[in-house]
Parts: C-alpha cells; sequence; structure tokens
C-alpha cells in the first residue's frame, strides 16, 4: 500500500494544487481558434456513455504510433484499475474525461467519460504551458535562440521601446526566468493576494504589451510568482526567435514528429498564441508529450528534444512555495522550466518521484520516471478545486498501488 508519508504529501500537494492554475479560467475569452485540420474545432461533448477496453485486453492498437499492451503484462494490477473504473462510472469521481496509463513505453489503458472519446480534443488549460517550454527547448537545440540566459528584450523590439516602467529590472530578465516564473513581475493572481492578471490580459488585444508592462516588483530571478503572462511571453519568444507563427514552428518540430495531427490553438485578436492556456489535443496525444520526456526527448527513436533540456525542465529550479507564507515549504516541491516536480526525501521510495505538467479543471500529465509510468487525466471540473483533488485521488487509491503492489 501506499505509505503515510506519500499520504501527507499528497494533502500538502493538493492544497497547492487547489489554488494553480486557477488563473486559467474554462473558456478563452478574447480567443480565436486555429485547428488541425483546418475546418475541425474543439467543441466538446456534454453527455455519452463510458468508453473503455476490458481490464485483460490491451487498448485498440491506432495509426496514431503508440504500442499497445496490457495491464498485467506490464506489471499493472488490472483489479485495481478496473476497481477505478468502476467507481467513476458509479460517480464517486466526478467530471472525470478521461484516464490514461502507459507503462515501460506502451499504452496499457484508457477510458473516456461524458461524451468524450479517442477522436475528441479536450482543452488542456494550463498544461499548455508544459508545451510552451517544449517549444522553447526545441528553439534553443536548434540555436534559434543562444541559451536560457538570452535577455528578453532581445526578442520584443518592437514593444521594448516603449516599456516606461521598471526598465532597468526588466532589462535583466532572461528566458530562464520567464521558464522558472521567477521575471519579478507583480502578478501573485493564483494566490488570491493580488489582481487577476489573466482576465485584465485578456480585455487587451495585446497580450505580449500587457504581460511586458506588469509592474517589476522584484528582481528576477529572486521570486516565484506563478502566472499566465509569463507563460504568454515565452510563446512570444519562440516565434520571434523562429521568425515564423508558432503553430507552425510547433507543426513542424514537435506534433509531427510526435505524429500529432488533431489539435487546435487558441489565438487573440493580434495573432498571439496563448501559450498560458488554450491548446486542445486527444488525451492519447497528451500521452505522447509525457512519453517523449520519459524518454529523455525522443519519440519512436527520433530525437524531438534534447536530453539536457528535458533533464533542465524536469528538475527543480525554484521552490514552489506561496509567496504571502513563506515558511511554508517543502524541499519535496518545486518547478522547473514550466514543469511541476515533486522529490522524494532521504529514506522514502525514490519509486514516487515525479514531474507533472497541470491545468485548470483535471488536466494533468503525471511523469514517475522510476517506474517507467505516465499517466493522463482531462477533466471538465473548471475554477473548482475538485478539478485539482480527484487525480491525485485516483492516483493514491488505485493507480500506484497497482504499479507497486
Amino acid at each position: 500500500m501506499i505509505s503515510h508519508s506519500f499520504i501527507g504529501l499528497f494533502r500538502r500537494l493538493l492544497v497547492l494544487l487547489l489554488i494553480i492554475g486557477l488563473s486559467a479560467c474554462s473558456r478563452h475569452q478574447g480567443t480565436t481558434q486555429l485547428c488541425e485540420p483546418p475546418g475541425s474545432n474543439a467543441e466538446e461533448p456534454s453527455d455519452g456513455p463510458a468508453l473503455y477496453h476490458p481490464m485483460a485486453k490491451p487498448p485498440d492498437a491506432e495509426d496514431d504510433g503508440w504500442p499497445v499492451s496490457n495491464l498485467e503484462a506490464e506489471g499493472v494490477n488490472p483489479q485495481l484499475v478496473g476497481q477505478m473504473l468502476g467507481d467513476i462510472k458509479a460517480g464517486e469521481f466526478t467530471k472525470i474525461d478521461s484516464v490514461l496509463i502507459a507503462r515501460n513505453g506502451k499504452l496499457i489503458f484508457e477510458a473516456y467519460f461524458n461524451g468524450f472519446g479517442r477522436d475528441s480534443t479536450h482543452d488542456t488549460q494550463s498544461v499548455s504551458k508544459s508545451l510552451g517550454s517544449a517549444l522553447a527547448g526545441i528553439a534553443v537545440d536548434r540555436g534559434l535562440i543562444t541559451d536560457v540566459d538570452q535577455p528578453v528584450s532581445q526578442f520584443f523590439p518592437d514593444h521594448w521601446p516603449h516599456i516606461q516602467t521598471d526598465r532597468e529590472k526588466k532589462d535583466r530578465i532572461t528566458l530562464r526566468h520567464l521558464l522558472t516564473m521567477t521575471p519579478g513581475f507583480e502578478a501573485e493572481e493564483n494566490w488570491g493576494i493580488g489582481p487577476r492578471r489573466t482576465d485584465e490580459m485578456r480585455r487587451t488585444s495585446d497580450w505580449y504589451r500587457y504581460a511586458l508592462d506588469m509592474p517589476a516588483a522584484w528582481e528576477p530571478g529572486t521570486r516565484f510568482s506563478y502566472n499566465s503572462p509569463t507563460a504568454v511571453l515565452v510563446g512570444g519568444v519562440v516565434a520571434q526567435a523562429a521568425g515564423e507563427p508558432l503553430p507552425s514552428f510547433a507543426k513542424k518540430h514537435l506534433f509531427a514528429p510526435l505524429g500529432v495531427t488533431d489539435y487546435c490553438w487558441s489565438i487573440t485578436q493580434s495573432g498571439q498564441v496563448a501559450t498560458n492556456s488554450g491548446i486542445f489535443l486527444r488525451p492519447r496525444d497528451m500521452l505522447k508529450f509525457g512519453q517523449l520526456y520519459l524518454n529523455h526527448g525522443t519519440w519512436l527513436g527520433q530525437r524531438i528534444i534534447s536530453e539536457h533540456w528535458v533533464r533542465e525542465s524536469t528538475r527543480k529550479h525554484v521552490a514552489s512555495t506561496r509567496p504571502d507564507k513563506p515558511r511554508v515549504k517543502s524541499s519535496r516541491r518545486g518547478y522547473g522550466y514550466q514543469w511541476w516536480t515533486r522529490r522524494t526525501l532521504p529514506g522514502e521510495d525514490a519509486k514516487l518521484d515525479l514531474y507533472l505538467a497541470s491545468g485548470n479543471g483535471g488536466q494533468k500529465i503525471f511523469v514517475y520516471p522510476n517506474l517507467q509510468l505516465v499517466v493522463v487525466f482531462t477533466g471538465s471540473h473548471y475554477g473548482k478545486p475538485a478539478g485539482h483533488a480527484q487525480p491525485w485521488k485516483i492516483l493514491d487509491r488505485y493507480i500506484l498501488p497497482a504499479v507497486l503492489l
């Protein structure tokens, strides 16, 4: 069974994750959709039967690159996974739209609920931030960006001359600061002690201008401040460095190599991409993204992101503590390059080390490197605590015991 230390960790992480992502609401005001294939859309179902496969059999093999296997063959207890499925169907957990599990590089379980199916794209919410980080890594790998310490000012030549306030601090902001949410902007939106920056940003036509005009309250690199405008700037840096729209860069260098063909972007009125939230993907493709990182940057033997970038992205660079409660700290929790991290303490089971992409409503990509395990959840509990709580409960109650027993 799961240790008491892990359960205690879950409870502490839950408090943090109930807050994370609330800046990204369920609809993307002020944006339009740019979808692949052209003419498709990301309209989400509202009702329908659960879709799943027998526990003793593998998921259906599709022409999407996923090798498939069954639960037992990959060392996962099918009874516990079946119990999870039954409890979701019985309504013990609500607005869970999908659960997918990959182990040892193979898809071994998938289930869809509430009218969603294998071919439905789902709003990933703040999981989009981790995708934006991957695109930044690809740009660095390809030499389009010198390194993460390149000043942000170099990527926004049309915006920088108009910056009126805090110029000296903003001149010292680098891509590293954006990726680790430490540029020093006064944007504590997710902790309830400052303005709702995301809502304000959506009411403007130039999101880059809005983000760069935020007050620089702290020296870059000194304070963690999770917020959506900072993530939008990451996408802007990549687009400027690549010299092309972000969707076309992503299609060539991330989505096409992964075999991702069905997706939508949220695009602002001025053509900027909402890399803070608003990328719609199929859950099987979300799972690919997690597997890409578990594979140290490769998919089906093809190098997509450098191993160095994956390693740097998923290690703790800063403590992800609440700025209004600086004494509430844990050496377990951290933030990498727009990935959340959690490491076990000495004496605990290192198999439970993980990193994750997390979004409002219940969007999660959990990666357990030492278990060779990737788990994806999608959900529709937008703006509700249950969106973050339920995936952790399901992991703790069913999936991790099914792997560890």
